[in-house]
């Protein structure tokens, strides 16, 4: 089984928040229920959740979602210092997959055929893309970021599986990916003077990325074909909101 880490402690209201009158996006009320208990739900309706550990708010998120996780651990100043207080508190070899609290639609399906993947390809570190076609057919008037490689236009997703021993052998470099994961620019960057060239011409293959990221890390590191264009529908602006409540209250 594998343990779940969902990262609730953003600091600092935008105008999501502004807007919803709530001190933390996870707290957006959705048909009468925060955000983030969709994604709890997910998590406990999928075959291969564990245990569910939250980094955010306890005492604002504890009502709503307190009897259906593990723990909920107020954050610190940092991702990675939630990321770090999230591997601590589990003190684990199992196998974790992190999300962010911002994405509501994910289903148990969706988790669970992301872990398949990684475990059939035995990854350390695994991180879902899916087409933009897919995405468009489900959600036409979704605006994603995309990046065109040489199979196709893909978008990445807001889960990332790994094992707590790539975290620690490598947390500034994951801290920079995590950061940087929708400044496709900064990615490539990161892969090399050859990418850079490769990816301005749209020559770049998956497994090209796939292998230089394993040498990086040092750990085989996969990206994972997805079907469900749900783990890529965050948060972020107005409309994603619209879109969100429009697919939950129908």
């Amino acid at each position: 089984m594998i343990n779940a880490l969902i990262l609730a402690g953003t600091k600092g209201k935008g105008p999501l928040e502004i807007a919803e009158k709530v001190d933390n996006k996870a707290l957006i009320m959705i048909d009468g229920r925060p955000m983030i208990d969709y994604i709890v739900d997910a998590l406990n309706n999928s075959e291969n959740i564990d245990n569910i550990l939250v980094v955010g708010p306890k005492k604002e998120l504890h009502p709503y979602i307190g009897k259906k996780v593990k723990e909920i651990l107020n954050p610190g100043n940092s991702i990675l210092e939630n990321m770090e207080s999230g591997l601590t508190f589990f003190n684990s070899d199992e196998n974790l997959l992190l999300l962010t609290s911002d994405i509501p639609l994910i289903t148990p399906e969706a988790i669970d055929e992301f872990l398949r993947i990684c475990t059939k390809r035995k990854a350390y570190i695994g991180y879902p893309i899916i087409t933009k076609e897919n995405i468009i057919k489900n959600y036409p008037e979704t605006k994603r970021t995309y990046v065109k490689m040489k199979e196709g236009v893909f978008c990445g997703g807001n889960i990332v599986f790994f094992k707590p021993e790539v975290f620690f052998q490598q947390k500034k470099l994951i801290k920079e990916l995590f950061d940087n994961r929708k400044a496709t620019w900064k990615y490539v960057k990161i892969l090399g003077l050859k990418f850079i060239f490769k990816f301005l011409f749209k020559n770049l293959t998956l497994k090209e990325v796939e292998k230089r990221v394993t040498d990086i890390l040092g750990y085989n590191s996969i990206a994972a074909m997805i079907s469900y264009p749900e783990i890529m529908i965050d948060l972020d602006k107005p409309s994603d909101l619209e879109l969100i409540r429009k697919c939950i209250e129908r």
